[in-house]
């Protein structure tokens, strides 16, 4: 049957070697070929942008449905590769530096390890100062992709001026080698407070007893030392640790405090993106500290979508949930530029804001307070399955004592929906400040009839 002009017009998903009809400008970028669509979405994956798939569905109505379909499926592939890439580069890091002075400092004691850098404490030999050196352990020329990540890490903190960031001094490159050089932390990462608590079994601990006399500048030094519970939580396994109500109120400073830096990053218009225990570091004073921001991110300008049922991966992620299912296997515990255990549920796909930071730092608190992830499991692959389906247990559940307030700002992070979190972290400083002076917190969800079965519970606790 021949085709009329008006139906080759329609016909805009496969035109001859790619090219657009000539029309008018909007009508040629709308029906611009979906492999066209495709090819540029990867490129600037690869180039380390950040794209809007929602951008692109709006730019190109013809396409936009396939566009909210395909498009997180390829982000999430293009995750899991450059991560099945960096875990071979990691696990074929150099044993030790051939050298003993970087950067004018002298390099006296191998702190640890972490994902992309070895940390030293060091001397800076200008002015007899102890420092901590954290440097890229292979040359320049071997991965120069890595090299930029190093630097922008060191740019991006340099910015960063707050009682809570740790400090970067000066970034430079030496021998073939990049490093950098950063304030030394007095204390211990919060992974090891965690540790230490989950081994105590009194009541009545003081923090500072669970601090270990350390020099901890990053995660690095902290990486392998922790061993989490491998199972998902259960009402049955509560935690047999009691605090005392000034131990909660501790906890909640630790996250003000985490809170107040993310504020900070946030109005520079920075995400952290692995907001963790491990990168937290607390001195016995009680001062914490926000380190490594390597995979921090330039704030997204497309908002997230808003949803309406924040409790289905469906309707947060949308229509491409099940296809993407497919490939989550290959998440491992850093795929998608984070720490997969601590990650909100848009991160899988590569969608960043401060909601998420925000719930990193809801998973971290849960943590402190429980000594348990939200989310865990021995078979790791289900991991995304239930940090995108599955309601995290509140923590009245595992701890009778667990302060009502505290649980509340903790489950108003943890929301699957990112439109039902903390907007900004200045809320959730807010309701940290409140708890801690007694005053009630409200949820942020507004599902009534979720909220009204929490507020029930609570009443019969």
């Amino acid at each position: 049957m021949p085709h009329s002009e008006s139906d080759n017009l329609n016909d805009f998903d496969f035109h001859l070697l790619g090219l657009p009809i000539a029309e008018d400008g909007h009508a040629v970028r709308s029906r611009e070929p979906f492999e066209l669509l495709v090819t540029q979405f990867v490129d600037e994956l690869r180039k380390g942008e950040k794209p809007s798939i929602e951008l692109y569905a709006k730019r190109f109505p013809p396409h936009a449905e396939r566009v909210r379909d395909v498009f997180p499926v390829l982000a999430m592939l293009e995750h899991a590769r450059i991560d099945k890439e960096a875990r071979s580069i990691r696990q074929n890091m150099p044993g030790s530096i051939p050298f003993t002075r970087l950067g004018n400092c002298e390099l006296l004691q191998e702190l640890g390890r972490g994902g992309m850098g070895v940390v030293f404490r060091a001397r800076d030999l200008s002015s007899g100062h102890m420092v901590a050196v954290k440097v890229l352990p292979w040359r320049v020329s071997v991965v120069p992709e890595w090299v930029a990540r190093f630097e922008r890490e060191a740019r991006t903190v340099q910015q960063l001026h707050h009682p809570a960031i740790v400090p970067v001094f000066r970034y430079g490159q030496e021998n073939g080698y990049c490093f950098f050089v950063m304030k030394l932390i007095h204390g211990a990462s919060l992974d090891r407070v965690i540790r230490s608590l989950g081994a105590a079994s009194t009541a009545g601990l003081d923090l500072q007893e669970l601090i270990p006399v350390t020099n901890t500048p990053s995660s690095a030094d902290t990486a392998s030392a922790i061993t989490l519970p491998k199972q998902q939580p259960t009402a049955s396994t509560q935690t047999s640790l009691r605090l005392t109500p000034a131990a909660w109120q501790e906890f909640a400073r630790i996250g003000l405090q985490a809170a107040h830096a993310l504020h900070a990053a946030h109005s520079a218009g920075i995400c952290h993106n692995d907001i963790k225990p491990g990168n937290l570091l607390l001195e016995n004073t009680g001062h914490v500290w926000v380190t490594d921001f390597g995979l921090s991110q330039p704030i997204s300008t497309p908002p997230t979508p808003r949803v309406s049922h924040p409790a289905n991966a469906q309707s947060i992620l949308g229509p491409m949930t099940r296809k993407a299912q497919a490939h989550v296997p290959d998440i491992s515990s850093h795929s998608c530029g984070g720490t997969l255990k601590y990650m909100a549920p848009e991160r899988l796909l590569g969608q960043q804001s401060e909601a998420a930071d925000l719930y990193s730092l809801g998973a971290t608190l849960y943590e402190l307070c429980l000594q348990c992830t939200p989310f865990d499991h021995e078979q790791r692959d289900q991991l995304p399955q239930m940090i995108l389906e599955q309601p995290p247990m509140a923590p009245s559940d595992l701890c009778r004592d667990f302060p009502r307030g505290l649980e509340t700002i903790i489950l108003n992070c943890l929301e699957k929906n990112p439109a039902n979190r903390y907007a900004t972290a200045q809320q959730l400083i807010h309701d940290l400040l409140r708890f801690t002076r007694g005053h009630r917190i409200r949820r942020t969800r507004s599902n009534w009839l979720s909220a009204g079965v929490h507020r029930l519970r609570n009443l019969f606790r």
